[in-house]
């Protein structure tokens, strides 16, 4: 059995990205490995681009008979893991030639983190708008996280005194998780959008230890074509959040779940305000994120109602 499983879902692929992203894998020092490639049903014949890559017998490579989405791609690379560590590789992205060695080696010594996240740069191919929102990432995780383990509870009070804002656990392919993790918290949301890792996280950190490690170890490239930065531009995944605080404050007790309630009131605000942001630029909101913003207010009207009220009186003010 390989001592970890690299788990990369493809959708229409750039075969130059791909082509870096595997070439990448195979510079690891750590070799005892396999690849499990999910690719969905599209016009982009992915199974041509890795095809010299499936000489080497710890590739694998799963064409989907129909197109399940972000969620259940990664769910379906997930499925096939035999490894007792699983890491996702998107296409897009880059590792840097010690990724996996230095993630097995925090998972070894420390017994108690089920998760980690290793710190990154973030790559711009296109000037994009998104690019400000990358860089204050990269400011507040200088500011807020210790290298090093957090338990549960501490990283977990910490994340929702900023309203579980921005990312700190990071994107998928930076992210390395015991498969017994995976396997207790269950697959990922394959209806949420932009939300879905955050939403797991939330889960896992609910289960298990976290540890962050902050040497540079890859590339997480950002380009007009990413599923991400289409998700934002779009709308969609705006009101996931609600969706993440209402599952979370479920599967808490205690002072945490007070923590998670105060957490989630701040949130709305804030979600108020950027939704009026969106109206205003003429964007508004995806069909699915405004079911579930009716599907909030219908089940909490006095939050939300309390919400624009101290939204518009500061607006007033200003």
């Amino acid at each position: 059995m390989p001592r970890i499983s690299v788990l990369i879902p493809t959708y229409k692929p750039n075969s130059l990205h791909l082509t870096e992203t595997l070439e990448g894998l195979l510079a690891q020092t750590e070799t005892d490995w396999e690849c499990i490639i999910c690719d969905e049903p599209t016009d982009v014949d992915t199974h041509a681009i890795v095809m010299e890559y499936l000489v080497d017998e710890r590739f694998q490579f799963h064409k989907n008979e129909k197109c399940l989405g972000i969620g259940g791609n990664w769910n379906r690379c997930v499925s096939f893991a035999a490894s007792p560590i699983s890491a996702f590789l998107f296409q897009d992205d880059i590792w840097e030639p010690t990724y996996l060695e230095t993630a097995l080696s925090i998972l070894g010594k420390h017994h108690s983190v089920g998760f980690v996240s290793i710190n990154h740069r973030y790559q711009h191919d296109d000037d994009l708008w998104t690019k400000d929102g990358y860089h204050n990432l990269d400011k507040v995780k200088a500011k807020v996280l210790r290298p090093g383990m957090w338990s549960k509870e501490e990283f977990l009070t910490m994340w929702l005194e900023r309203n579980m804002h921005p990312n700190l656990i990071g994107e998928p392919p930076f992210v390395v998780l015991r498969k017994s993790v995976l396997d207790e918290v269950g697959p990922f949301d394959e209806h949420m959008v932009q939300f879905l890792d955050v939403e797991y996280w939330l889960r896992c950190l609910q289960v298990t230890d976290w540890f962050y490690e902050d040497t540079i170890q890859g590339r997480f490239r950002i380009h007009g074509n990413a599923a991400s930065f289409q998700n934002n531009d779009s709308g969609n995944g705006l009101y996931d959040r609600l969706t993440c605080y209402e599952r979370l404050i479920k599967g808490l007790k205690g002072p945490m779940r007070k923590k998670a309630i105060q957490s989630r009131n701040r949130s709305v605000e804030d979600m108020i305000k950027k939704f009026m942001v969106r109206v205003k630029k003429g964007k508004g909101a995806s069909s699915q994120g405004s079911s579930r913003v009716i599907k909030f207010v219908l089940l909490h009207p006095f939050i939300v109602i309390n919400g624009f009220i101290k939204v518009i009186s500061r607006r007033l003010l200003n």
